[in-house]
């Protein structure tokens, strides 16, 4: 349900004294009335002090818990001290915050007159054209800047200010796979528990990954752990422990020490990856609208002259941009920009970095060498679409550096190219020098809708050795077969409405050796009516298979939602090169009210009809994790087989479960009102203590956190219903929604046999250990106060000023058992002098 207060019922009280007392709007007048002409039909003829309501949307001064938002959007809630103003209550805001918002306050001279922490009354009086708006109601203060007053940011630019490292707690994500099989002579069982756990600690991350498995007898693993934080000033990650190094110059290895590297999900997505800058120039006032694939994906207004844009999102890795300028005179005129960009490309003036040093580790062996090494990679954006980059790999028995630039090659795609050369300390004492030279190519055909994903060849000398390569090379076995070359190539050819043809290849060549990897694929995939249907062919070779592998697939997938709802039937066909051809068919689906239980039913065979097989499984995905199970059968055995999987979060508030965790999550918490379902998080509702876990946000961008409030009890209203988290990469950020768990009653209060004051505030008395926020509301002529999330019993304060003295009165109640379909409760009470209670 939506919160009360926001509905017409509750605007109806106030809002019907305004309507009964307030004049008639007028022209260029503002709503007023005067508190002096008030007459009262009761024997009570004082009122509070009124004046601050005389005008729409009056409040009292004081200090008030807000959301904050600037030009509608939200960006910060926090405690707000109020005035009276010439129109109304305005906010006591300083330069320093108003500067930390987003304001140019440096850009209005008016400013230079006040300290940073000098409180700015009215904000018109300073910036032309700007005001405030608090909505009482609600407790949101927007304000309204224009676009002009603002400092240019990039879009998508995040303060990181905002930036929230979360609370401390720790959490254990977990997946158990088990199966239990039997044939004909034998049984045996066979477990694995995959863990990924971890604490923070402010803006540090503890993150372990290990293994746990029986299958006869236990073996426990410990992969990694390592320690991690962000590193904001410099944009970057810093981690001690175990971990991998940057792939992108040299292949990456395991290692542990210590690495510091950039992170560029901490940019403004407008300035992340590659995109190129466009120049024009504009005859008038004009509106530039770019275009990707039929797609606007920018547009601006420019003054007259030339412009440049150079804050694109990176949207596909190539692909014509379609630049039209719209002038004021209404003449059109279009250009066309082609561009590329293999992966590593950047802006101009970006860098990207990273540095590790630590002690080579390989995890599949304890007889490799493993010595201490450093590795540095560096990345920078030049002017015309160039990016240079280089690196340097030093250890005791390995030298290499590395040079590369990209390149993009407008309507010719993009290319990439690097060279590496490498000193290795052989194990016999003997020193081998080599080189290796990479080339990369895509491009995007955006009229004849092919794409060349990536073309990549690499060729190495025969005295070239990777990093890894050089540490597996032992004593005892004298060399290893290096790389020799290797060529990748990935090509996609749409064909208009029917379909995607698709081809890739790798081939993979050694020194020493005769043997290679080779793997091709080639298929056709369409999608008609909602109808799924693909055919491929597959090519596998390697140095340790026996024979190649062939392969080719032929698969259908019909919808059956007209007689079951999300359900298919699906039937699949693989031939082997062994002359085996193997046909199954399988109907799947989803049932339950949020599609919570997916199952699947599937029945097989082979060319010979010898091996029949048949396999059923139900996975079940609740708010508290996901637990599976199936079975299969053919002539050879049976098994039995299950899964669960989730994730375990610890808390300062307690322990909740959760769906199968990400590094980066929220805990949501709504006090003591259970089921409340999250919006844009699958299967997410609150536990009986009123929490839930939002198991993935992504780091450095605004994330909402939204409360689906139908699904709110009756007797439960929120002040907000969403949230925004901006969490820092691996926080785990607390979302904490205010409650007012009760009943909803229209009080009618008698004070010293007559009314408290029109005018005067009321609200329940909490301890000071209460969960809950406290609503409030005006006593209106007869001594009528609506209040939402009234407990059964309790006290109602009402506080009042008379003559510029602060007074007061308490009034306890308890409520009688509810009658009848009408939500509101009407009760009437007592109201004494704080003094006598």
């Amino acid at each position: 349900m939506k919160p009360f207060y926001a509905s017409p019922w509750l605007a109806g009280v106030p809002g019907l004294m305004l309507i009964l007392f307030c004049p008639l709007r007028g022209a260029r007048a503002d709503d007023y009335f005067n508190p002096a002409a008030l007459e009262f039909s009761s024997d009570q003829h004082n009122a509070a002090d009124l004046h601050y309501f005389a005008r729409e949307g009056g409040q009292q001064p004081g200090t008030y818990p807000v959301t904050l938002l600037l030009n509608n959007r939200v960006i910060d809630s926090r405690d707000v001290t109020f005035v009276q103003g010439k129109n109304g209550l305005v906010p006591q805001l300083t330069v320093a915050d108003l500067s930390g918002m987003g304001v140019n306050v440096e850009g209005f001279s008016a400013f230079s007159h006040l300290k940073k922490d000098e409180a700015v009354d009215e904000l018109g009086d300073f910036i032309p054209d700007a005001s405030t708006d608090f909505d009482f109601a609600h407790q949101q203060l927007n304000l309204s800047i224009p676009q002009i007053a603002l400092k240019m940011k990039d879009r998508g630019y995040v303060d990181p200010a905002s930036w929230d490292e979360g609370v401390s707690a720790a959490f254990v994500n977990y997946n158990l796979t088990g199966s239990s099989s039997r044939t004909e002579s034998q049984r045996w069982n066979a477990t694995l528990l995959s863990l990924r756990s971890g604490a923070n600690f402010g803006a540090w991350r503890l993150r372990n990954i290990a293994t746990w498995r029986y299958d006869l007898v236990s073996h426990w693993q410990s992969q990694t752990t390592y320690l991690e934080r962000d590193l904001k000033t410099l944009k970057s990650q810093f981690r001690v422990g175990d971990t991998y190094t940057s792939g992108d110059v040299f292949d990456s290895v395991q290692f542990r020490g210590v690495q510091i590297m950039s992170d560029d999900t901490m940019l403004p997505e407008s300035q992340r990856g590659f995109a190129p800058v466009i120049h024009g120039i504009a005859h008038s006032n004009a509106r530039v609208t770019v275009s990707q694939h039929g797609y606007v994906i920018y547009e601006t207004v420019v003054a007259p002259g030339a412009f440049e844009i150079k804050d694109l999102y990176p949207t596909a890795q190539s692909g014509d941009l379609d630049i039209t300028i719209n002038e004021s005179d209404g003449s059109v005129r279009t250009f066309t920009q082609p561009y590329s960009a293999v992966p590593y490309m950047l802006r101009q003036g970006h860098l990207k970095y990273s540095l590790s040093g630590g002690r080579y580790h390989y995890s599949g062996s304890n007889n490799l060498r493993s010595p201490e090494f450093v590795q540095s990679t560096l990345f920078y954006g030049l002017p015309h679409d160039f990016t240079a980059f280089g690196g340097a790999q030093l250890a005791q028995n390995y030298h290499a550096v590395a040079v590369g630039l990209g390149k993009s090659l407008g309507d010719f795609g993009s290319l990439g190219t690097d060279v590496t050369v490498a000193r290795t300390r052989l194990p016999q004492g003997q020193s081998s020098r080599g080189q290796s030279v990479r080339a990369q190519y895509q491009k995007n055909f955006a009229s004849t809708q092919t794409t060349f994903s990536m073309a990549s060849y690499r060729y190495s000398s025969s005295g070239f050795y990777a990093f890894s390569e050089a540490n597996a090379m032992t004593r005892q076995a004298g060399y290893v077969a290096n790389k020799r070359s290797r060529s990748e190539i990935s090509i996609s050819q749409g064909i208009g409405d029917y379909g995607s043809l698709s081809a890739s290849a790798y081939v993979q060549r050694y020194w020493r050796s005769n043997s290679e990897d080779r793997t091709l694929h080639l298929g056709f995939y369409s999608n008609v009516k909602g109808i799924s249907w693909g055919v491929a062919g597959f090519y596998t070779d390697s140095t340790r298979a026996r024979k190649a592998d062939r392969a080719v697939s032929f698969n259908v997938s019909i919808p059956l939602s007209a007689f079951l709802s999300d359900s298919a039937v699906s039937y699949s066909m693989n031939a082997s090169n062994d002359g085996d051809v193997s046909q199954q068919v399988s109907l799947s689906g989803s049932a339950l009210q949020n599609n919570n239980l997916h199952y699947n039913l599937q029945q097989g065979h082979d060319s010979q009809g010898q091996n029949v097989n048949s396999n059923g499984s139900l996975d079940y995905r609740g708010s508290r994790g996901s637990v599976s199970a199936g079975v299969s059968h053919d002539r050879h055995s049976s098994e039995f087989n299950y899964g669960l999987s989730g994730g375990i979060v610890a808390h300062a508030n307690g322990i909740t479960l959760s769906q199968p965790l990400g590094d980066t999550f929220a805990i949501v918490r709504v006090p003591d009102t259970a089921d409340v379902g999250i919006q844009s998080s699958s299967n997410v509702v609150t536990d009986g203590r009123g929490y839930a876990i939002v198991p993935s946000l992504s780091p450095y961008h605004e994330n909402a956190i939204e409360l689906e409030t139908e699904t709110l009890p009756d007797n439960v209203d929120v002040e907000l219903d969403g949230q925004t988290a901006i969490p820092t990469r691996g926080a785990i950020v607390m979302a904490d929604y205010a409650t007012h768990v009760g009943n909803r009653v229209l009080f009618t209060l008698t004070w010293q046999d007559a009314f408290p004051p029109f005018g005067a505030t009321g609200k329940i008395a909490l301890a000071a250990e209460d969960k809950n926020s406290s609503t409030s509301g005006i006593v209106a002529e007869k001594g009528e106060l609506y209040l939402s999330g009234v407990p059964a019993e309790g006290v109602i304060e009402v506080m009042w000023q008379e003559e510029g003295v602060q007074k007061s009165c308490r009034a306890p109640f308890r409520l009688s058992a509810a009658s009848g379909t009408n939500p509101v409760r009407l009760v009437p009470a007592v109201c004494q002098s704080s003094t006598g209670i």
